[in-house]
């Protein structure tokens, strides 16, 4: 009785705290997070080949066949440091948008995400379970500083269609964009029943998870381009607040142990379809469509001793499938033209990206387990993509881990992860003009602090 009390508790707690407080700003691979679980980020995310907690399905729903009934619930301090600079002043011509020179950090840096999942064995063979996960996001927040000497335009004569010589303002004349305090907030929830079960003597697993999808979007400080006619729904496009959607998809993964110590794993997870933000339907294409990309990889874990375990995986993130995402960012041409929120608008002009993970655990004396990991993801951004991705610069590719578990008996465990994504920058020219040059960068921290209870 005690036991299905604490599991009942357990479940309503995880549902509350992961509806209650979504929000994630976890732009490491993209803006996926380097893994999912503390262990696993522990071990640079690694967990297609190797599953150790309720988090697995977050990975490769296969690994939790035959788990044994635990919770696990993590708090995840995140802290990515994000600025831009732009070099050379603007050129003034007809035709163009210059940016204030000068560089500017995001205001927004302490992020705090729960993490939480349930396993329920049925048998040494069968497990059922839920996770709580944030799936990705992205945040940025550039304060509205006084920026008059750079937000004006030419004012024309109406009859001649020249120059009459006579500056206009532009917005607010504040801010990057001169619209006051400008950014994005990008917030994913990905909540993932699971059913897993293992075959041929228990050396083959395989599992299956429906997925729902929750996301949050607001976009401010940047009505300017719709004021300039660059969209197709100008009054949904900026400072609309914060806008919602529900979604659903699919995700599928076996592990196979191929030989003795070594386990071979993979996974895909479908293309996530969400309902549209209505509210920023003139600033993302197909009138404010945003789904999440389908992602699939494969792992190997080798137990090279009883005491030494290695793992390596590799990941693909298809942002491709989404168009808001990889559609190519708005350029000089643009301007003046309704080229946001149409069937084929503008995007940020992500490419699809492949991550290589690496990772090791330890089991040392008195119930202690040391973890190592370094994952290498791709920059999704090129070098002419960087005006837009002022709102979104997910440009990190190196990210190194660390972790422990010590077990308190044989119902505790307390875990801890951290990673470190140094400092990386891409560089470009102002879309709008040419005459400067924009530099974003990022870099990274993170730690997290994980409770596990094994009934």
């Amino acid at each position: 009785m005690k036991a299905r009390f604490i599991r009942r508790s357990a479940i309503t707690m995880a549902v509350g705290l992961a509806l209650g407080a979504a929000g994630t700003a976890q732009a490491t691979n993209g803006y996926f997070a380097h893994g999912y679980g503390i262990k696993a980020k522990g071990m640079g995310g690694v967990g297609m080949a190797i599953s150790q907690d309720a988090y697995a399905p977050g990975i490769n729903p296969a690994g939790l066949a035959g788990m044994e009934t635990r919770f696990d619930g993590a708090l995840t301090y995140f802290r990515p440091e994000r600025s831009y600079e732009v070099s050379g002043m603007p050129s003034g011509q007809m035709g163009t948008f210059g940016l204030a020179p000068g560089e500017v950090e995001s205001d927004s840096k302490n992020f705090f995400i729960p993490s939480l999942g349930f396993v329920q064995q049925i048998d040494e063979d069968r497990s059922w379970g839920i996770a709580f996960l944030g799936n990705g996001g992205m945040n940025t927040n550039y304060p509205g500083f006084e920026n008059s000497q750079f937000c004006q335009m030419p004012e024309m004569n109406p009859n001649t269609g020249q120059p009459t010589g006579n500056m206009l303002p532009i917005g607010s004349q504040t801010g990057v964009f001169c619209d006051g305090a400008a950014g994005v907030d990008l917030e994913q929830l990905a909540i993932i029943p699971t059913y897993a079960q293992k075959f041929a003597d228990g050396r083959v697993s395989v599992g299956f998870s429906p997925i729902i999808s929750y996301q949050r979007f607001e976009a401010k400080g940047i009505q300017t381009y719709a004021d300039m006619g660059m969209s197709d729904d100008p009054d949904n496009f900026s400072g609309n607040g914060t806008d919602d959607s529900w979604g659903y998809g699919a995700q599928i993964g076996i592990q196979a142990e191929v030989a003795e110590g070594v386990r071979l794993g993979g996974s895909y997870r479908s293309k996530i379809r969400n309902s549209d933000f209505d509210d920023y339907s003139g600033l993302f294409a197909e009138g404010g469509s945003f789904d999440i990309p389908s992602t699939w990889g494969m792992g190997v874990a080798w137990e090279v001793t009883p005491m030494v375990t290695l793992v390596a995986d590799y990941q693909r993130i298809n942002y491709s499938d989404v168009d808001a995402i990889s559609n190519d960012g708005p350029g000089q041409q643009d301007l003046g033209q309704p080229v946001f929120g149409t069937s084929d608008g503008r995007g940020f002009g992500w490419d699809d990206i492949n991550v290589y993970k690496i990772g090791a655990q330890f089991e040392l004396p008195n119930d202690w387990q040391l973890r190592v990991g370094y994952n290498r993801g791709d920059n999704p951004i090129d070098s002419d993509e960087v005006t837009m991705n002022l709102l979104a610069p997910a440009v990190m590719t190196h990210h190194y881990t660390a972790g422990f578990t010590k077990s308190f008996g044989d119902q505790h465990e307390l875990s801890f992860a951290a990673m470190y994504a140094p400092s990386n920058s891409v560089s470009g020219s102002n879309a709008f003009d040419p005459d400067q040059d924009i530099e974003i960068e990022m870099k990274q921290y993170e730690l997290e602090l994980g409770y596990s209870y094994r009934f």
